[in-house]
């Protein structure tokens, strides 16, 4: 009899220890969750829990419990349900593209992108290119070259003029503006930038042979007209259309550079090369803002995409498919989903309605906020010599963490892209005291004592070295001088 008491007893005191250790996990996920900024709605649920495991009576506790029960099977229920097929796409802030759009907008009558694009539909560059046009080591487009000594590289040449007079024509034209999708998966623009580079590469071709050979006024122009391409990038508001004009320009004053200083340009010609230069001003604010509306909007949609979907009447749901956003919108070969994988998107939106903000607004305030210290790198007072601060993160288990990283990413790519912003600008403004340094050299017969001796030619802003400050260092060497900044030597290169 004492026997069957005992046993009660223990199972009352099983029963009642693993209802403590319940208890005390719950109330351990609640601490946590608090601490770590877990999303309200999983902080209620988890205090619902709580509360219906000690406050609610206990007869009424089995039928909390088979509520849960019933809510769950429901959710279960409509993820096998068929599929609503309401034209859903990934959410976009197309208000905010259409404004940006709106900002930058050219008449197509002044807009240079729309004679690159068509110029770029048929173009065929890479088929059949000679060695020496650009692979290998010492090539057409290192420096000038004689088409006696490669005649297979000439020819080539030849079959391309017509996309050389396309090429100067468009780039004499001032405003450029591509079209802005702020698209994550935009594969258009990279290919339009790799035909900008190869099209670059054929226009320094040509004005190489043309130095070589005599005709400088031809080979003058061309180098001219990748000055104005780049300045074409430079009007786009994405950092990676102005890091490629930044490279071809670079590549034509290195040419123009050498032509000033080795060749005998007239001084018409040096006029010429004066007046083509890009501005002279750091227009780093303007530009570097610029670039930010753009990136800004780009991580909205990079990150909305993947947990938010729109139809065509504006209304706007957790994703089905979240983590592959590349459908028909974005790619034209997207991979079509399997069954289960359908199934396992609409279970993962019942989660992503704990996890994530009720609308897409929020993560774009959110997004806004965190871009807030890049804008501060617009300002002309910003400290550049301040390290990068953006791997210090405090680990939270809401979407902010994420939004953080996505966007902290980006801070060392600003500091780099100021950095080369910088030393374009130096070496631009290196090549217009060049071209002071040969008219006064011209009309007096020897290179000039010092920078104070060619002042008059030049405006002021363009003796101070962008990357110190300073002015630009200036050594005569008897019958040669070297011209160098903090970035490095702008003659000899």
């Amino acid at each position: 009899m004492a026997e069957q008491e005992k046993k009660p007893k223990k199972r009352g005191i099983v029963k009642r220890i693993f209802g403590w250790i319940w208890l005390g996990l719950l109330t351990s996920l609640i601490l946590g969750a608090l601490v770590y900024d877990a999303p309200w709605k999983v902080i209620v649920l988890l205090l619902i829990i709580l509360a219906a495991c000690t406050i609610l009576p206990k007869p009424y506790r089995k039928w909390f419990w088979l509520s849960v029960a019933a809510v769950v099977v429901v959710l279960i229920i409509w993820v096998f349900l068929p599929d609503e097929n309401g034209g859903w796409r990934p959410y976009t802030f197309e208000k905010e593209l259409a404004a940006l759009q709106a900002k930058y907008a050219v008449p197509d009558s002044e807009n240079a992108a729309l004679l690159y694009s068509k110029l770029f539909e048929g173009l065929d560059i890479d088929s059949n290119q000679p060695e020496f046009y650009t692979k290998s080591e010492v090539s057409s487009i290192s420096g000038p070259w004689r088409g006696t000594d490669h005649p297979e590289t000439a020819e080539w040449l030849k079959g391309h003029q017509r996309t050389i007079d396309t090429l100067m024509e468009i780039s004499r034209i001032e405003k450029c503006r591509f079209s802005i999708t702020a698209n994550p998966a935009d594969t258009e623009r990279w290919e339009h930038l790799q035909k900008m580079r190869r099209c670059a590469f054929l226009l320094l071709s040509v004005a190489n042979n043309d130095i070589a050979e005599g005709r400088t006024d031809a080979g003058l122009e061309k180098y001219l007209c990748l000055t104005r391409m780049a300045n074409h990038l430079y009007q786009q508001p994405a950092i990676i259309d102005f890091l490629v004009g930044v490279a071809i320009e670079a590549r034509a004053l290195t040419h123009l550079n050498r032509f000033i200083m080795e060749g005998e340009p007239t001084e018409q010609q040096l006029q010429s090369i004066a007046t083509s230069l890009p501005d002279l001003k750091n227009n780093w604010g303007l530009d570097f803002g610029k670039a930010l509306e753009y990136e800004k909007l780009l991580d909205k949609n990079s990150f909305c995409c993947f947990f938010y979907q729109v139809n065509p009447r504006g209304d706007v749901r957790f994703s089905r498919k979240p983590f592959v956003p590349a459908d028909a919108y974005f790619l034209k070969d997207a991979p079509v989903l399997s069954y289960w994988q359908r199934k396992r998107g609409k279970g993962a939106a019942v989660l992503g309605w704990f996890f994530m903000p009720s609308t897409p607004q929020e993560i774009a305030k959110a997004i806004d906020k965190s871009y807030g210290k890049y804008y501060a790198m617009a300002a002309p007072n910003f400290d550049w010599k301040r390290k990068p601060d953006g791997a210090r993160l405090r680990f939270k288990l809401n979407y902010l963490l994420t939004i953080k990283l996505l966007t902290g990413m980006s801070e060392s790519t600003y500091y780099r892209f100021h950095e080369i912003y910088l030393k374009s600008l130096a070496f631009r403004r290196g090549s217009r005291l060049l071209v002071a340094i040969k008219q006064y050299k011209n009309e007096n017969g020897g290179w000039p004592p010092d920078l104070n001796a060619i002042k008059s030619r030049v405006l002021a802003e363009a003796f101070i070295d962008p990357v110190s400050g300073s002015q630009f260092e200036y050594e005569r060497h008897d019958s040669r001088f070297s011209l160098y900044g903090a970035a490095g030597n702008i003659w000899p290169k």
